[in-house]
């Protein structure tokens, strides 16, 4: 069992499982609902925890009664959560969610993120104690560039999960080992995916990827380039199969090569969207 430790944000997600997104003005009977944590550091944390892993989490959660929910989902699902909110008691970014069962499409509305921040005057530096990997997802950057500097120091493989460009990660990169990035991640100055290959090939230290649903995933180590293809699958819900590979590939690089851990990684996201919501794929692990 190895420790992991995923910084990020989390939220509190309402989902409703929908035959097709209501027009406007259109009042819809949803098909199945559920509420749970949501983020990608707190999906990619459950996934983690699923292999058996002692699962951290620090997140900006709060402790508004409409969290409670988010907590007992996480414990549930065997993360430990350290709340590490500036303003604690403040609403938490909540997201509703409408999956389309014809087409598994997922639409998302959620709150402005930028108002959670984190408090200063935690501990950050205990967390990183017997850590085995750690990643970020790009929120918090003052406390992921303090956690990514313990890391290097101490050894502690990194992980980004680069869902889009966001302030602050250009002093991030150089201390990160794994970038596994959307194809909707844009740094400064770069209009695709070419242009952000060669940019994170300068900076990050290691592997890089850029995952791009059910296509290939463009792998990238030492300047040898490999798209790696997902199963096919009939997929019923891709919501969170992004954040889901990020923890399952946290989990791999523990014992694989790295494009070995892109192969296997992608096969549990795509197991993920055999099921619906972003818990229901572990029953079938």
């Amino acid at each position: 069992m190895a420790k992991g430790l995923f910084l990020g944000l989390t939220t509190i997600d309402i989902f409703n499982t929908v035959a097709q997104h209501p027009t406007p003005n259109q009042k819809i009977k949803t098909e199945r609902q559920d509420v749970c944590a949501g983020g990608p550091a707190a999906n990619a944390a459950v996934a983690f925890a699923a292999f058996g892993h002692d699962t951290h989490l620090c997140c900006g959660l709060g402790f508004h009664p409409t969290t409670e929910t988010g907590r007992a989902d996480l414990k549930k699902h065997g993360v430990s959560l350290h709340e590490c909110s500036a303003i604690p008691n403040q609403l938490p970014v909540i997201s509703s969610i409408l999956i389309n069962t014809s087409s598994a499409d997922r639409c998302v509305i959620y709150a402005d993120p930028s108002k959670h921040k984190l408090s200063l005057d935690f501990d950050y530096q205990i967390l990183t104690i017997e850590c085995s990997v750690l990643l970020f997802d790009g929120f918090y950057p003052e406390q992921a560039l303090l956690l990514a500097q313990l890391a290097k120091d101490k050894g502690i493989p990194t992980v980004l999960d680069g869902g889009s460009w966001k302030e602050g990660l250009e002093q991030l990169l150089p201390f990160i080992d794994y970038a596994i990035c959307s194809d909707d991640f844009y740094p400064p100055g770069c209009s695709n995916s070419e242009d952000t290959l060669a940019l994170l090939s300068r900076t990050v230290r290691q592997g890089i990827a850029i995952s791009r649903g059910a296509d290939s995933i463009i792998g990238c180590l030492d300047g040898q380039t490999q798209h790696i293809i997902p199963p096919e699958i009939q997929a019923v819900d891709t919501l969170g199969a992004g954040d889901i590979l990020h923890g399952a590939f946290c989990h791999y690089i523990l014992a694989h090569p790295f494009m070995k851990s892109l192969q296997l990684a992608s096969k549990i996201a795509s197991l993920s969207c055999c099921h619906h919501g972003t818990r229901e794929w572990i029953n079938h692990l």
